[in-house]
């Protein structure tokens, strides 16, 4: 009898403790036992800008520089690079210095576009910006920027395990 009345004793106390040991729900969650999310909306940055664009029957067209580009979409991209490639094929033609250096300036804002900016999937802007970043290290081999901005697509690629472009 004693044994069961220990044993009583100690099932109340353990009762006792395990149930103050619950959580207590603040009150201003209480009442609300789902939230409404349809005031949110995605913050604008690039990453989620894709996301609203992503329309797999769009009518897209590839421009000179390898990257696909809406036809009636973005034309500050195509405008970019089209300055950028003239700027490259003039200087190609007059190898002068202010041609050189209209060349670098061209081809830096377009790959800085194209990689910071532009509202295109990885795959279209990453290749397309290294390969413009390398143009401007083969015209100036110590372009710091260019240099920093190529080690980070390549870093990209190394992360997801893929091969760096040619």
């Amino acid at each position: 009898m004693k044994k069961i009345i220990n044993l009583s004793f100690l099932t109340v106390i353990l009762v006792i403790y395990f149930s103050s040991c619950t959580k207590e729900v603040p009150k201003e969650l209480q009442n609300k036992s789902t939230q409404d999310n349809s005031e949110k909306k995605m913050p604008d940055d690039s990453i989620h800008r894709n996301l609203k664009s992503a329309d797999p029957h769009s009518t897209l067209s590839e421009n000179n520089s390898g990257t696909k580009n809406e036809s009636a979409g973005d034309k500050t991209i195509d405008i970019i690079l089209k300055d950028a490639d003239e700027a490259n094929a003039r200087y190609i033609k007059t190898k002068s210095e202010a041609d050189k250096e209209a060349c670098i300036e061209k081809q830096m804002l377009a790959a800085n576009f194209l990689m910071f900016e532009a509202d295109l999937p990885p795959k279209e802007k990453y290749k397309p910006a290294l390969v413009r970043y390398r143009r401007i290290l083969e015209i100036d081999p110590s372009n710091k920027e260019a240099a920093a901005n190529k080690k980070q697509i390549e870093d990209i690629y190394e992360s997801m395990g893929k091969p760096i472009p040619n």
